[in-house]
């Protein structure tokens, strides 16, 4: 069976004697076949046209139309953008920002920045500026060069352009020293151009004609030399002064009104022939001269003198004799002349309470005072000094004729400083303060025998040194309104405290304390209380502001009188007191008072105004009487065993409560009526006010 297929084969497969070889297969890539395709010419030329319009497309799909209007018109534009397309007088921009630049001749470039919108159209205005003008200006004397102002401002000159002057109308002023100022409006073109300007100025002298006898004089105006007489000179106008010089001859000199243009002749001007010169000097120098009656200086001095007369020369010196003489000097001579000047003396007797005080005239040692000077007649400064008292001073002029006597008292200068203290001083509501130099040694207290006396009284030896001011009066309500505006010092049973004149009462100490530091304030005075948050903590003792007496001064100045002996009531030593004595607690406040005076009558029931009633002897009002008063010192009692002076006392440094002196008008019984009752308290009463003082210096070391 097999033989029999195998004769089926064809004849050709039978014969064919090569075997097929095996190749690498590879997939048909169809990218393979494009990365291989180059189009051909035909492909390029039916391409490139339609890539073109496309894009001419899209372009004109995306892009605006701008315009630009510019001024000046026809200005050259620029659009700094590489896509921009311009048709006509329009341009296809894309929307966003474009840098575009415009020109014109005769202005300035313009560099300017817009914004392109997604509008269909837009339109953009450009002004372009003018550039500056020029200027040039011929006069029609070209010899002559003004400064040309613009404005008001120097610009230049006619000799040459003017250059970047501003486009508009402006003010033109020509100015030259000879001539008038020329004015006119200009109006400048601009865009670079030069302007032509031709102009004429107008003199701005007088010709005037000028001779003088003799001839040849030198004609001088401001200073400059014109010319010599006779001849005609341009003179400025305006006033003028003329000098004419001509040796041998005095200068002549006048002033004259000149306008220009106008032409003016001179009468003859004759010149006086020139002065003779004396130099007089003196001894001594620095005499006063004068001739023919005319003060011309001191000496060493020049007199110019009219030639072929006599002239009368006087001298005088203070301290010395007049002199007085006669000279004539021919023209353009010249004479020295010294005259000698004789001493007018005067005596002056000089004597002093200090005979070995030193006298001194002229800042020179004469020995001792007490003694007759003879000194000249001219103004001296004496002085008179010794160690430990103030040098005197004077100015004396000794008379010839006359004696004189000068009266030397020295002050020491203890003296000298007191002497510039003032004995008054005001303070700022109007109250005056009287000085006050105690320096005094006395008792405070009284005796165990003395009627009426309390325990509290004991005797103190005391000594004050410090000179103080005080007020003779006593605080008022209107000067203590003024420091606590709604204070009121009520009344009594109807009967009104509050009077502007009567005392202020119902005031505590620390009111008191704090109107004292509020004077002192006013016045820029250290404080003498110390204050912390409106309360009195403390005093300084060495300042010098306002306060209230210490103790001891109220009782010396209260008691102590003239004689050194102590008062034991505010009248005398006796009861009653007599009438118009004081205000007490007297029959009209007997509906008032428990206690009052039986056989005395004042006339107010309660306060009084301040200084009613006649002063003690030392000129202080009410102290005793009217109101007591609140004292600077703390209260304390003392034993009386200590004998010792205490100086300047201010009081216990602490306490409770504060010392009040002085009877007042609800007191009418003996005990309180004494001038040396002490009592005390720290609420405000209806009966107590105060006083003010303060200290003139600190204390002492």
């Amino acid at each position: 069976m097999n033989s029999q297929h195998n004769s089926e084969l064809p004849a050709s497969s039978a014969s064919d004697e090569s075997l097929i070889q095996p190749v690498e297969f590879t997939p048909h890539n169809a990218a393979s076949d494009r990365r291989h395709w180059r189009p051909s010419r035909k492909q390029w030329l039916i391409g490139i046209p339609l890539a073109t319009g496309l894009c001419l497309v899209l372009l004109l799909m995306l892009s605006r139309s701008v315009s630009f209007i510019t001024l000046p018109a026809n200005s050259a534009i620029t659009v700094d953008s590489p896509a921009s397309i311009k048709l006509a007088d329009t341009w296809l921009l894309f929307p966003g920002q474009y840098q575009v630049s415009a020109r014109h001749p005769g202005y300035y470039p313009l560099e300017t920045q817009i914004e392109v919108t997604r509008d269909a159209e837009q339109q953009f205005t450009l002004e372009l500026k003018k550039l500056p003008g020029r200027l040039a200006i011929s006069l029609s004397d070209p010899n002559i060069i003004a400064d040309v102002l613009i404005d008001g401002d120097k610009r230049g000159t006619t000799a040459a352009e003017i250059a970047d002057l501003p486009p508009g109308q402006h003010s033109l002023s020509l100015v030259h020293p000879r001539y008038l100022t020329h004015e006119q409006n200009l109006v400048i073109e601009g865009l670079d151009q030069l302007q032509h300007l031709e102009l004429t100025l107008q003199p701005a002298w007088a010709d005037v004609s000028i001779s003088t006898e003799p001839p040849g004089a030198t004609l001088s105006v401001a200073d400059q030399v014109l010319g010599q007489t006779p001849g005609t000179f341009q003179i400025l106008q305006g006033e003028q002064q003329l000098s004419l010089a001509l040796p041998g001859h005095k200068l002549w000199q006048d002033l004259f009104e000149f306008q220009a243009g106008e032409k003016l002749t001179l009468p003859a001007i004759k010149l006086a022939k020139a002065d003779g010169v004396i130099n007089l000097s003196t001894r001594p120098s620095g005499a006063s001269v004068t001739v023919n009656g005319s003060f011309l200086g001191e000496t060493p001095v020049a007199l110019s003198l009219a030639p072929g007369r006599d002239h009368v020369i006087k001298v005088f010196k203070d301290g010395y004799q007049d002199l007085q003489t006669r000279r004539a000097i021919a023209s353009g001579d010249q004479q020295d002349l010294m005259l000698a000047l004789q001493p007018a003396l005067g005596k002056i007797n000089i004597s002093t309470d200090v005979s070995d005080a030193e006298l001194y005239v002229d800042g020179r040692l004469m020995g001792r005072p007490n003694q007759i000077l003879e000194l000249p007649a001219r103004p001296h400064k004496i002085e008179v000094k010794k160690s430990g008292y103030q040098t005197f001073e004077a100015e004396v002029t000794p008379r010839p004729a006359l004696g004189q006597k000068l009266s030397v008292k020295l002050r020491t200068l203890d003296q000298a400083k007191w002497d510039k203290i003032p004995q008054q001083i005001t303070t700022a509501t109007g109250q005056h303060l009287t000085l006050f130099k105690p320096n005094a040694r006395f008792t405070m207290g009284s005796s165990r025998r003395e009627q009426g006396r309390r325990s509290n009284e004991s005797l103190r030896q005391v000594a004050l040194t410090r000179p103080f001011y005080v007020s003779p009066l006593l605080v008022t309500n209107a000067d203590f309104v003024q420091f606590e505006r709604f204070h009121s010092s009520s009344h009594v049973n109807g009967n009104s405290l509050f009077g502007n004149e009567q005392p202020v009462v119902n005031v505590t100490w620390d009111q008191a304390a704090r109107f004292c530091n509020w004077l002192s304030e006013k016045a820029k005075l250290p404080p003498f209380y110390q204050e912390t948050d409106g309360n009195i903590t403390g005093f300084n003792p060495d300042a010098t502001g306002y306060r209230l007496l210490t103790e001891a001064e109220w009782s010396w100045l209260a008691r102590v009188q003239d004689n050194d002996g102590l008062r034991k009531y505010p009248w005398g030593n006796q009861m009653p007191p007599p009438t118009g004595a004081g205000n007490y607690g007297d029959r009209s406040a007997a509906a008032l008072l428990g206690l009052i005076i039986l056989d005395y009558q004042d006339g107010y029931p309660v306060t009084s105004p301040v200084g009613k009633f006649a002063p003690n002897d030392k000129g202080l009002y009410d102290m005793g009487g009217n109101a007591s008063e609140w004292i600077n010192d703390f209260y304390g009692v003392g034993t009386g065993l200590n004998m010792k002076t205490e100086t300047d006392p201010l009081g216990p440094e602490k306490g409770d409560y504060h010392v009040i002196r002085g009877s007042s008008w609800a007191h009418g019984g003996i005990t309180e009526l004494r001038m040396a009752y002490r009592d005390y308290g720290a609420e405000k009463r209806n009966d107590v006010g105060f006083r003010i003082a303060r200290f003139v210096e600190p204390r002492k070391e």
